[in-house]
């Protein structure tokens, strides 16, 4: 039997054997026909793939504008609630320094 993945010796070539070569080669070989249905099928599949992939980053933007939404929500309660603390700390200090300074003044109201 001879190996078809070597190169044959044209010296004792027989016709059967030169029926083996071509049919071996043309079992490998691709028509024009197959390659372009082949491409076309791989454009068919880019189009989807890309279609797809615009639809997952539509959906991550919406999810992504959704969650950025509840977290500038959630920063505003976070930051009137800090505001509102704020507020009682300096009041607190300004009555503080108000019954340092007033401290001569209520000490000789209170004992009059």
């Amino acid at each position: 039997m001879i190996d078809l993945d070597k190169e044959l010796e044209a010296d004792n070539l027989t016709q059967k054997d030169i029926m083996k070569f071509l049919l071996h080669s043309t079992q490998h070989a691709a028509t024009r026909e197959e390659l372009q249905e082949v491409k076309k099928e791989l454009k068919i599949e880019m189009l989807d793939m890309k279609t797809e992939l615009k639809q997952d980053i539509s959906g991550l933007r919406t999810e992504l504008r959704n969650d950025m939404t509840s977290l500038k929500t959630e920063l505003k309660k976070d930051i009137a609630k800090i505001d509102a603390k704020f507020d009682r700390i300096q009041w607190l200090i300004i009555a503080t320094i108000a019954s340092v300074l007033l401290k001569d003044y209520i000490l000789d109201f209170l004992q009059k």
